[in-house]
């Protein structure tokens, strides 16, 4: 069996995938075996094997999914939940992983703190590990309302979870702690270690240290993580087979050198090992690279006549993991892990090998990594860094050879002598501060990313079919010219990639879904135009500074360049701000920041908004033209005529009323955006356009009783109307009277709080209309 697990992988991942996808590809099997008897001379018995392998894992991933589902019934109020993991108070939120005892179901527990000295008693007295007491109510987590948007709700139906408690009180009384288990130690111990890190590090240091010795990557800062990002390393805050190998080869050695025998420290890792992986939160990476570990040392110890390849230790830990927790497979760390491992241990053999000076093999080696990790970057975060090799030839051995062994010596210098090593601590601070700048400066140069979007299937097939083919020829070409001739595969698939919104002829117009807000992106086909109308923006209230989260949502950062990445879109030809308040344009800081942007209109208005301003001084330190439009301006792009209807001259001194209003005809309907456009502005619009007539109505002012008027429903005659509101928001809309209205007309009715983000994809004068939730 040396050399043949990666076979038994193969086929354990088919079965898994066949029950979770479609049952269909088991007709993948044959294949498989065909292949395996004639390229790799399998005997009948080893090809049962991967066949029972299939059909086992087939039938436990059927059973898994069966029984996943809850016992819980909505309207239960009265709970007893066991703090599991992941306790966390940010601003006047409360936040956990709880367990229901009644059902013994997992749950998420959210509070809302009322009081600064509350927050200061949660913050003491409860802990993981404490049963509580808790009134609340249940309620279904959302599932993603814009396309390629995170699905929390299947991320937590993948985890067992299936409902977010929101809890009435939380009172650290109603909290008593249990008997102790084996799991609740070691989190209890890795809540404590974190807890000893945040209160006695500095404010550089904790974040990188809690997330390199804990696995916990919530406190580093979101700049600092985005940098990471970009620049393609944040691999390294994450604990992987690197700090692990890191970390217990210099256990291994310190204990060695202290004279305790090979066989003893074997058998101390076997024991440490595990617990480690409790420790540090029991992450896919972690998981991976200590049973790899452990596999290895076990071998070592007691099997020196059982030989294994390095892939088929790989294998085994796969088919281990994946048995006892199937949906794992949906995890992006886990495919990131066990897809660049792979990459590594397939390639060592022959193209690392080639490799002699330390500097040529670590850039061989960041460059397999990278191409591995790509198809799963740009399908899950659709863009990935360009300069991610270079990057990581800088950061590894800055990681591994020094910022995690002395982390690790100062997390445990503290715990033995407390302050008397702050100034060791003051240095390795100062350190990652220099370390965190030049990160955040190279992240900063252009074009550190490319933005993609997510590959069509398709092109994802491709990748999983060239990247290979790729490797495969690099394994046979020795000399660097043919090397670098056969860098034309990749290069030629990411061109491909690329250029798929130049080459489609299809374009879309999609009523993003922002919340109570206002975000529509208009691309015309063959990327002859991409406009967007508004950004959406989160509306902020004065708050007590306790109050206050540490990473603030932000429409703009966390929907709508999301949105656009995912799109392919690297390039806003007309970012459209229909008017100043900030549910409108308050994201358009960030789409500036992260998108190129080649112009920007906004209302000529007799006084700009204090957004507006900030926007515009934005839009010149990035050298960004704008201008300000009124009536009568119109602009042609392709075949596409845009109009700009209003802000007419006696309305510029108002706010709503001087909202940009356009008119086009695109994908063979009419179509009129009204900002917040209400109802006197209406009457104006329709007695200065006397024949305008339209199919498409975006509705003003998310559907507020003082727009859209009946005497302008009449006039323009809209077959489709297109409203942007909140789920639940505080301002009732869209108003009851102004539904009543339009049903009165049979206008059909399409809403970002009911049906999330509402697209109409067309090609020349057809199109059809989609929504993200039925």
């Amino acid at each position: 069996m040396k050399g043949k697990w990666i076979y038994f992988t193969v086929a354990s991942l088919m079965g898994m995938l066949a029950s979770f996808i479609n049952v269909f590809i088991c007709m993948t099997l044959l294949f498989l075996l065909i292949f395996l008897y004639k390229k790799k001379n399998f005997s009948k018995r080893q090809l049962l094997a991967v066949s029972i392998f299939f059909t086992m894992f087939f039938l436990r991933s059927e059973m898994i999914e069966r029984a996943n589902f809850s016992r819980l019934v909505q309207g239960e109020t009265n709970f007893i939940v066991y703090l599991q993991e992941n306790l966390k108070v940010d601003g006047d939120t409360f936040t956990g992983t709880a367990k229901e005892l009644k059902h013994n179901e997992r749950l998420i527990l959210t509070y809302k703190i009322k009081t600064e000295k509350e927050k200061a008693d949660i913050l003491k007295r409860i802990r993981t590990g404490m049963a509580c007491s808790v009134r609340g109510t249940l309620e279904v987590p959302y599932s993603s309302t814009n396309q390629y948007a995170f699905d929390y709700k299947e991320y937590l139906y993948r985890n067992h979870t299936y409902w977010i408690l929101k809890a009435d009180y939380l009172t650290p009384s109603k909290c008593m702690p249990q008997k102790k288990t084996p799991l609740s130690f070691f989190r209890t111990l890795r809540e404590n270690g974190i807890e000893h890190i945040h209160n006695y590090f500095p404010k550089d240091t904790a974040p990188l240290a809690i997330a390199l010795l804990f696995g916990d990557r919530n406190y580093i800062e979101e700049d600092v993580l985005t940098a990471y990002q970009k620049l393609g390393i944040v691999h390294l805050l994450a604990i992987s087979g690197l700090h692990v190998g890191m970390l217990f080869g210099m256990i291994f050695f310190l204990g060695i050198r202290a004279g305790v025998s090979k066989e003893k420290m074997t058998s101390t890792l076997l024991i440490l090992l595990p617990c480690y992986a409790l420790i540090t939160g029991a992450s896919p990476s972690v998981i991976r690279a200590v049973f790899m570990m452990i596999i290895f040392l076990a071998l070592q110890k007691w099997g020196r006549n059982f030989s294994l390849l390095t892939i088929d230790v790989i294998g085994i830990v796969f088919i281990l993991y994946t048995f006892f927790s199937p949906y794992v497979i949906y995890n992006v760390g886990f495919q990131l892990s066990f897809g660049v491992s792979f990459s590594l241990i397939l390639s060592a053999p022959i193209i690392l090998k080639r490799f002699s000076n330390p500097i040529s093999l670590l850039f061989a080696t960041s460059f397999i990594c990278q191409l591995a990790a790509t198809p799963i970057m740009f399908y899950y975060f659709f863009e990935v860094s360009f300069i991610s090799v270079l990057a990581n030839i800088l950061f590894v051995p800055l990681f591994s050879i020094f910022i995690l062994p002395a982390l690790f010596i100062i997390f445990l210098l503290h715990l033995l002598f407390g302050g008397n090593i702050n100034f060791l601590v003051t240095l390795m601070n100062f350190i990652i501060y220099w370390m965190d700048g030049i990160a955040g400066g190279l992240a900063q140069l252009p074009f550190a990313t490319i933005a993609l979007g997510r590959p069509h299937f398709i092109i994802l097939f491709l990748y999983l079919i060239i990247f290979p083919c790729y490797f495969s020829l690099w394994e046979k070409m020795r000399g660097i010219k043919k090397s670098l001739i056969i860098l034309i595969l990749p290069t030629l698939l990411l061109l491909l990639h690329g250029s798929v919104n130049f080459l489609s002829p299809y374009g879309e117009i999609t009523f993003i879904d922002v919340g109570q807000g206002e975000s529509i992106f208009i691309r015309l086909p063959h990327s002859q135009g991409n406009y967007l109308i508004d950004t959406g923006g989160t509306l902020r209230f004065h708050t007590e500074e306790w109050k206050l989260r540490k990473n603030q949502y932000e429409v703009g950062k966390d929907v709508v360049v999301p949105y656009l990445k995912s799109k392919g879109i690297r390039t806003i030809h007309k970012l459209i701000l229909t008017h100043g308040d900030s549910d409108h344009i308050g994201g358009a800081p960030a789409i500036i920041e992260e998108m190129k942007v080649k112009n920007i209109i906004l209302p000529k208005s007799e006084e700009l908004s204090e957004l507006e301003k900030v926007i515009l001084l934005k839009a010149k330190n990035k050298k960004i033209p704008y201008y300000f439009t009124k009536s009568g301006d119109s602009w042609t792009e392709g075949k596409v005529n845009f109009q700009v209807l209003s802000p007419q001259p006696e309305m510029e001194s108002e706010r709503n009323n001087g909202s940009i209003v356009l008119f086009t005809k695109i994908g063979g309907l009419s179509w009129l955006f009204t900002g917040d456009l209400e109802e006197s502005g209406e009457e104006k619009l329709i007695s200065r356009y006397h024949n305008l007539k339209i199919d498409v109505l975006k509705v003003a002012h998310h559907g507020s009783k003082s727009s859209t008027s009946s005497s302008f429903l009449n006039r323009i005659e809209p077959k489709l109307a297109v409203i942007s509101a909140g789920r639940n928001n505080r301002y009732g809309h869209p108003n009851k009277e102004i539904l009543n209205s339009l049903d009165e007309r049979s206008i059909k009715v399409l809403r970002t709080d009911l049906n999330g983000a509402i697209t109409y994809y067309f090609k020349g004068d057809l199109g059809t209309f989609s929504t993200q939730m039925p």
